[in-house]
C-alpha cells in the first residue's frame, strides 16, 4: 500500500535530483565562460606581446645609431620568434580561424626577414609590423565580441534552468497537494457535519497507508461515540418507560383489581337472577372482565420491558423452549396445525431462556394479529452467512461471523407495507386499531436481539405475508 510518506520523500527526491541537476549545468556552463576568459587572456596577453615587440623595433629605429639599438633589434627579433612558436601552439590555434592564422604567420615571416637583413629597412620592417599589430588587434576584437556572446548566451542558459528549477518545484507542490492536500481538504469537509452532532461514517478519499488508517480509526470512534450514545438514549427511554410503567401500574393496579373483584362477584350473584335478564349481564360482566384481564397484561407488559433485567445466559436447546412458547399460544390458534416446526432437536444457542420465549411468543402473536392463519418455524445451523440476505427489506444488525443459528418465522398474513416497515421496531408503533396491541412487542424482539449480539432480516410482500429471519451467533455446543 502507497503512503504519504512515501510520496513526500519521492517529491523531495525528485525535487533533490533537479536541483543536483541545475547546479551540475550550472557548474559547466560557468567552466565554459571561464575558458573563454581563459582565451580572452591568452589573447589580451599576444597582443600586448606584439605590442612589446613594435615598442622594440621603434626603439632600434630611434636608437641603432647608438650601442642600445642592437639589443632592441635582438629584442624584437626573440619576441617575433616566440610570438610565432605561440601560434604554432594550442592555446592560439584553437581561437583563430585558418585562413587568418596563416595570413598571421605569413606576416610574422616576413617580419622575421625583414629584421634578419644586416640592415633592416624601417619601411619594410614598419610594414611588416603594422600588419601583425592590425591582425592582432582583430584577432583581439572578435574574441571580445565571442566573450560577450558566450557571455550572453550563459545568462540565457542560466535563466532557462532556473524557470526549468521553479517549473519543477511547482509541480512537485501540486504532486504533493493532488496526493496529501486533496484527500485532507476532504476529509476536512467530511469533519463539518460533525459540529452538527451528524454522525455519519468518513468515506474513504485516499489509498495511502495515513489517510486510511485516519479514516478508519475516525469510523471506528464515530461508531463507538454513535454505539454510547444509544446506549444513553435507550438507558433514558427506559428509565422513562420504567417511571411510567410503575406509575401506571401504582396507578391502575388496584382499580383493575378492585374491578374485577366486583365483576367476579356480579358473575356468581347473576346466577340467582331470572333468565330473561341472567343472558345480557352475563355478556356485559364477561366483556368487563376480558377488559380488565387485557389492562392487567398490558400493565405487566410495561413493567417487564421497563424493567433492567440482566440476562442469566446458558446453553439451552431451542425446540423446548419453541414448542412451550406454541403451547402457550395455543388458545389463540383456530387449528391445530397452524403452526408448523421444522427444527433439530440438538440445535442450541447461548441466551436466557425466558428472553427467546418472549422472541418467540412476540413473533408468533404478531403473526397472529396481521391474520396469519398458517405460521412455519424453521432452523439450521449456518457455517457462513451471506449479508445483506437476499431480498431483505430491512435488516438489523450487524453480519453474524462464525457459527450461526438461522431461525425463520415465515406467516401468510396480511403483510406490511414498503413505507411502514421502517418504523415496525420503534415503541408504540402499530398497525391495529386504536385500543388493540400496544406496539411493544416488537421493540422488545429488537431489543433482546440487540442484547444477544443477534441481527434479524425481514421479508414482506404486502397481502402474501412476512419472514422474519434471525440469525444468533453459535458456538460448538456438546
Amino acid at each position: 500500500m502507497s503512503s504519504i510518506r512515501g510520496k513526500i520523500f519521492l517529491s523531495y527526491l525528485s525535487l533533490a535530483a533537479a536541483v543536483c541537476l541545475f547546479a551540475l549545468l550550472v557548474a559547466a556552463d560557468l567552466r565554459f565562460v571561464e575558458r573563454r576568459v581563459q582565451e580572452g587572456i591568452a589573447i589580451a596577453a599576444f597582443q600586448e606581446q606584439v605590442q612589446e615587440m613594435r615598442r622594440h623595433e621603434k626603439n632600434y629605429f630611434l636608437y641603432r645609431t647608438l650601442g642600445e639599438g642592437t639589443t632592441e633589434l635582438a629584442a624584437a627579433r626573440e619576441t617575433a620568434t616566440h610570438l610565432l612558436d605561440r601560434l604554432d601552439g594550442p592555446d592560439l590555434a584553437v581561437m583563430t580561424i585558418d585562413t587568418e592564422l596563416s595570413k598571421l604567420k605569413l606576416a610574422f615571416q616576413r617580419y622575421q626577414l625583414a629584421l634578419a637583413e644586416s640592415t633592416p629597412r624601417s619601411e619594410v620592417v614598419r610594414d611588416a609590423g603594422h600588419d601583425i599589430l592590425t591582425r592582432s588587434e582583430l584577432l583581439a576584437a572578435r574574441e571580445r565580441t565571442s566573450l560577450t556572446h558566450s557571455v550572453q548566451q550563459s545568462r540565457q542558459v542560466l535563466l532557462v534552468l532556473a524557470g526549468a528549477l521553479v517549473v519543477i518545484a511547482l509541480l512537485s507542490g501540486q504532486v504533493l497537494y493532488h496526493f496529501v492536500g486533496r484527500p485532507l481538504n476532504e476529509l476536512e469537509k467530511q469533519l463539518a457535519p460533525l459540529a452538527r452532532g451528524e454522525f455519519n461514517g468518513f468515506a474513504m478519499v485516499s489509498n495511502d497507508r495515513e489517510i486510511v488508517s485516519f479514516t478508519q480509526a475516525l469510523n471506528r470512534m464515530l461508531h463507538e461515540v454513535d454505539m454510547h450514545r444509544r446506549q444513553v438514549m435507550h438507558s433514558d427511554k427506559l428509565a422513562s418507560l420504567g417511571t411510567m410503567a410503575s406509575g401506571v401500574a401504582h396507578e391502575l393496579n388496584n382499580p383493575l383489581g378492585n374491578i374485577s373483584s366486583a365483576a367476579q362477584i356480579l358473575l356468581e350473584e347473576v346466577e340467582h337472577l331470572p333468565a330473561d335478564t341472567k343472558a345480557s349481564l352475563l355478556d356485559w360482566l364477561n366483556q368487563i372482565d376480558d377488559e380488565v384481564r387485557r389492562a392487567h397484561h398490558i400493565v405487566h407488559l410495561l413493567l417487564d420491558y421497563s424493567r433492567d433485567g440482566h440476562a442469566q445466559t446458558e446453553w439451552v436447546k431451542l425446540r423446548p423452549i419453541l414448542d412451550r412458547s406454541v403451547l402457550l399460544m395455543r388458545s389463540h390458534v383456530a387449528r391445530a396445525d397452524a403452526i408448523q416446526i421444522d427444527l433439530s432437536d440438538n440445535l442450541a444457542v447461548e441466551a436466557d431462556p425466558r428472553h427467546l420465549q418472549q422472541i418467540f411468543i412476540n413473533l408468533i402473536q404478531n403473526a397472529l394479529d396481521a391474520g396469519a392463519t398458517k405460521i412455519e418455524i424453521r432452523g439450521r445451523q449456518l457455517d457462513h452467512v451471506t449479508w445483506p440476505p437476499e431480498g431483505a427489506a430491512l435488516v438489523m444488525g450487524t453480519r453474524p461471523a462464525g457459527t450461526t443459528v438461522l431461525i425463520e418465522i415465515a406467516d401468510n398474513g396480511e403483510g406490511i407495507a414498503a413505507e411502514r416497515i421502517g418504523n415496525i421496531f420503534d415503541p408504540f408503533f402499530t398497525t391495529r386499531p386504536p385500543g388493540e396491541g400496544t406496539g411493544l412487542g416488537l421493540y422488545v424482539v429488537s431489543e433482546i436481539l440487540g442484547e444477544m449480539k443477534a441481527a434479524l432480516a425481514i421479508r414482506s410482500t404486502l397481502g402474501q405475508g412476512t419472514w422474519f429471519s434471525i440469525y444468533m451467533p453459535c458456538e460448538t455446543y456438546s
